[in-house]
């Protein structure tokens, strides 16, 4: 129930509160399993539950809006609740934090409050989160003009830098491509070109490609001949599934076919490795991008996964295309990004009007991410907050300022998921809820500063996270020593610049001058010592 502290049971048009956090606005205003059912004096409109493509009308927006109006003034939000059969108002005090502005994320100062405390929050509890929000975390630190935070963010983005294997499954890889990607963009360490290299050589592995064995004539319930089942499938060719192809077919095919998520994550992935000079096979996102162009009618909805060919048995994909209905507005945020990072690429310009046009004519199914609510507002609002469609942010602000407010705790340091309407989301289930909804909230409002690719920067733009950063006075050189690299068999003289023990980054002013970034693990134990010394020096 947002900021207030308390948390209910969300019925039709109220919300029955079922407990309430010690020292919270809430605490000795409201008692467990008071029904609230209104905010400053205007009772909550209907929720309507179950699937579909429905809004956040009902109790959550009434009262995420009611929040934003008391929070714009004194602070004091009304509520009307009925307790053991009497209807009573109480008051609970919530800071006065303002309102969020028409021009959100940007200059607007309830997001520049809110962002650092959601930096603070993720830096004091770090860890337990999976790659989505490993992903969108690190690059909102590297979008911060505070150096602590960008620190944090580099430091994020070098513990990632180790590869995968065969087996890892094609999300983990597309979230790591795009973070390590963003990150030698920002910061010209080349230490994660390797890893970057053997990520897309994993991709390479991991995509579907022809001849497609995924399902078999006999087993499919409206049966078809093998042949006419092959030419479908082959549609599928370029698409990632979860786990990499080889991995299903090796276990006997089965299970999920392709889906549009990976593949989406997988193109933007490439697209910024092909910035920073890595080299992979340039088919490969070709046949990516004939997939998700498969899947986009159009009207500019893409689909789950293969529903174009085979998802509910073989169907006509050049008839499906041509449907003009409006859907999955977060997909469309999603494509958005990887038309947008494809540069000059043919068709990239007219798809990502297509895409706006969807959000803007479906953008209140935007938490119907299918399996992850979380993933779907995070993708479909970056979408929104990267393009330069300023009547399109206003109006996706206006609508989900609501959903910020409600999923917001109380500190206004961080956010848990709220109830979405797709039958099969899990994401409120998830280990550390918490942390992974705050670094996607957190992912948005760095797009009050931006500084990556992914949120709209082009050129040489990027490299302004460095810029503010010199603005800060380099360290004093150390003193003229022999550094020896690990087995001592290599030196080079220079002075102590930067050590950072976190993320392991040396920096060495070299007798020519020149600067050179080292490895602390590639240091003999000597230096490294050395090392240690001059951190506790600066402590």
């Amino acid at each position: 129930m947002g900021p207030t502290g308390a948390r209910g049971t969300l019925t039709e048009r109220s919300f029955v509160v079922k407990y309430i956090f010690e020292k919270s606005p809430a605490a000795g205003v409201l008692e467990i399993d008071d029904e609230v059912y209104g905010a400053n004096g205007k009772r909550f409109s209907e929720h309507t539950f179950g699937g579909g493509a429905h809004g956040i009308e009902g109790p959550i927006q009434d009262m995420g809006l009611a929040i934003e109006d008391s929070e714009g003034e004194d602070g004091v939000l009304s509520l009307m609740v009925e307790r053991a059969g009497r209807k009573i108002e109480v008051d609970v005090q919530l800071e006065k934090l303002g309102r969020f502005a028409d021009t959100f994320p940007v200059d607007c100062e309830k997001t520049k409050i809110l962002k650092a405390r959601a930096y603070e929050y993720l830096m004091e509890h770090p860890g337990g989160i999976d790659s989505q929000a490993r992903c969108v975390a690190t690059l909102a630190m590297l979008s911060s003009d505070d150096r602590k935070v960008f620190k944090a963010g580099q430091e994020m983005a070098l513990a990632w830098n180790k590869p995968y294997n065969k087996t890892t499954w094609s999300w983990h890889l597309g979230f790591q491509g795009i973070v390590l990607g963003e990150y030698h963009l920002l910061t010209g360490d080349r230490k994660v070109l390797d890893t970057m290299e053997s990520t897309f050589e994993l991709m390479e592995g991991a995509q579907w490609k022809t001849p497609i064995n995924h399902y078999q004539a006999e087993k499919m319930k409206n049966p078809v001949s093998q042949s006419v089942l092959d030419k479908h499938q082959a549609l599928y060719e370029g698409g990632f599934g979860h786990a990499p192809y080889q991995f299903i077919v090796g276990r006997g095919g089965g299970g999920y076919g392709p889906m549009q998520w990976p593949t989406c994550l997988a193109l933007m992935a490439w697209s910024l490795g092909s910035e920073c000079g890595v080299e992979f096979d340039p088919e490969g996102p070709e046949r990516s991008y004939r997939f998700l162009d498969y899947g986009t009618t159009d009207g500019g909805k893409v689909a789950y996964g293969g529903e174009f060919t085979l998802n509910n048995g073989p169907i006509d994909p050049a008839k499906w295309k041509t449907s003009q209905s409006h859907k999955f507005s977060h997909k469309s945020g999603l494509a958005y990004l990887v038309h947008m990072l494809a540069g000059e690429r043919s068709g990239s310009e007219r798809a990502m009007k297509l895409h706006l046009t969807n959000i803007e004519a479906a953008y209140k199914d935007m938490p119907d991410g299918h399996a992850c609510a979380m993933m779907g507002m995070t993708w479909g609002l970056a979408g929104v907050y990267a393009s330069d469609d300023q009547k399109l942010k206003k109006k996706i602000t206006n609508y989900y300022k609501a959903w910020l407010n409600m999923a917001r705790c109380h500190g206004s340091d961080s956010y848990v998921i709220l109830p979405g309407r797709d039958y099969a989301d899990s994401s409120y289930y998830r280990k550390n809820i918490r942390n992974h909804t705050t670094a996607a909230v957190a992912f948005i409002y760095s797009f009050s500063t931006p500084k990556c690719r992914i949120q709209g920067v082009k050129d040489s733009a990027a490299m302004l996270a460095e810029e503010s950063l010199a603005t800060e006075p380099e360290a004093d050189a150390g003193e003229l020593r022999k550094f020896y690299n690990a087995d001592r068999t290599k030196s080079f003289e220079g002075r102590l610049l930067i050590f950072e023990p976190h993320s392991g980054i040396v920096r060495v002013r070299l007798k020519n001058g020149k600067t050179s970034d080292l490895d602390f693990l590639a240091l003999s134990k000597e230096d490294q010592e050395y090392l240690k010394e001059q951190a506790q020096k600066t402590q």
